[in-house]
């Protein structure tokens, strides 16, 4: 069709300029018949593309002859082709935003400045946003201090949780994924039902190892002075067996207080000021009689950190009494040192290792790496767990490096915002 249309075109163009030159001819002029030919060639284009022009302002018929005429055929047809991509993507628009609007989950798009783009109802209820709000900054709209500080960060590898007062007290769970030129997407998830029922959950544990605390106390006490007896052998064993128990079970209330202590304590109070260098070496006298003075302090600096020292104090306790119990015989080192970063505190031992597939789990609530040999020492499992929910308190967490053989490291790094060091005096 093309070739036939070009065909058509430049056979007009020689006929028309072949007979203005016949004419010319026969009259004796033949290049002033040339040129009259020619300007009739370019008088019919000429109404031709006028035409056009007024067929594009939808101001008369489209040109059918020609060039241009296929031209105009082409340009209908892609038009036709063009409004039916639309259509469908129109449609697959519309279908992404009615599943956005349909999420119990709210959506907000922002645009690289932090400016709101769009958002969902889920949203609007969650939040509070109005139409009006397109526009503005997600801050001004979005006023606590830990979301602020999470959306300036520019860390969103992790989740935020906070509250926020709309109507009634919501706790929001919300995760920002930035993509495309700079822009982000900010899902936000209504979780004030499953905090409730942790909160219950942990004030059930806290109530329950409360109430457990005075009789497991007249139980020891009473097997404590019926140690102190002279009785069967037998027997004997048996009392023992059963105190040994009760401890354990004594530790183990303790444990899970404490644990419910720290996760219903607010993690933004960031606490005082406190010498952790001093902290370490009462930690360290504490665990002799178990350590045998095999704990050695390397801490060359005089360092105050921000935060609480008991719970500190009970990071520290349940690392080293960890390495102790299951670091083999050799020295545990802990380690305070300032970097770049802020303080690293790290406690190694030389014992056996931990295997790899354990590593990731042992912070989890009564996971053990061995029952027979936790059943031995008596441990609780949840040392880690409160270490992690007291570091999570001081702005870290904790990393465990370990070598089957050779021992393990477990560390964390105090920000230096939360840091001051001075030199030895």
């Amino acid at each position: 069709m093309q070739q036939i249309a070009r065909q058509k075109e430049l056979l007009r163009v020689l006929v028309i300029a072949g007979l203005g030159l016949a004419l010319g001819w026969s009259l004796g002029y033949p290049l002033m018949g040339l040129m009259i030919g020619l300007l009739v060639v370019i008088v019919l284009m000429y109404r031709t593309m006028l035409a056009l022009y007024r067929w594009s302002l939808r101001q008369g018929p489209r040109p059918e002859d020609g060039l241009i005429g296929y031209s105009t055929d082409r340009i209908l047809l892609r038009e036709k082709n063009l409004k039916h991509k639309i259509q469908l993507l129109t449609g697959q628009i519309q279908r992404y935003k009615q599943g956005i609007e349909s999420l119990h989950d709210g959506v907000v798009t922002l645009n690289a400045d932090g400016h709101i783009v769009a958002f969902n109802s889920s949203a609007a209820r969650l939040l509070g946003l109005r139409k009006e709000d397109i526009g503005q900054p997600v801050t001004n709209l979005l006023r606590n201090p830990r979301f602020t500080r999470y959306f300036k960060a520019g860390d969103y590898s992790s989740a935020l949780q906070f509250d926020i007062n709309h109507r009634r007290l919501f706790s929001l769970q919300v995760q920002i994924t930035p993509f495309g030129d700079d822009q982000k997407v900010m899902l936000v998830k209504d979780i004030t039902e499953r905090k409730r029922v942790e909160t219950m959950r942990q004030n059930f544990i806290a109530d329950v190892s409360h109430e457990l605390r005075t009789p497991l106390t007249v139980i020891n006490g009473y097997l404590e002075m019926l140690g102190d007896m002279e009785l069967p052998p037998a027997l004997a064993k048996a009392i023992s067996q059963m105190d040994s128990q009760g401890q354990r079970m004594k530790t183990l209330v303790n444990d899970l207080i404490q644990l419910s202590k720290l996760e219903s304590t607010n993690s933004e109070q960031r606490g005082d000021w406190f010498d952790l260098q001093q902290l370490s070496h009462a930690v360290i006298d504490q665990l002799h009689p178990l350590s045998e003075g095999r704990i050695r302090l390397h801490c060359p600096q005089r360092i105050d950190v921000c935060g609480h020292s008991e719970e500190m104090s009970s990071v520290l306790s349940n690392l080293l009494t960890n390495a102790v119990k299951y670091g083999g015989d050799g020295h545990i080192d802990l380690t305070i040192r300032a970097g770049m970063d802020g303080v690293k505190v790290s406690i190694t031992d030389h014992g056996p290792g931990i295997p790899a597939q354990h590593i990731s789990r042992l912070t989890e609530r009564f996971y053990r790496v061995d029952d027979s040999r936790e059943s031995t020492l008596g441990g609780s499992g949840l040392g880690l767990a409160i270490v992690k929910h007291a570091l999570d308190h001081h702005d870290t967490v904790l990393d465990i490096e370990s070598t089957l053989g050779k021992g393990s490291t477990f560390s964390f790094t105090l920000p230096a915002d939360r840091c001051r060091i001075s030199e030895q005096d």
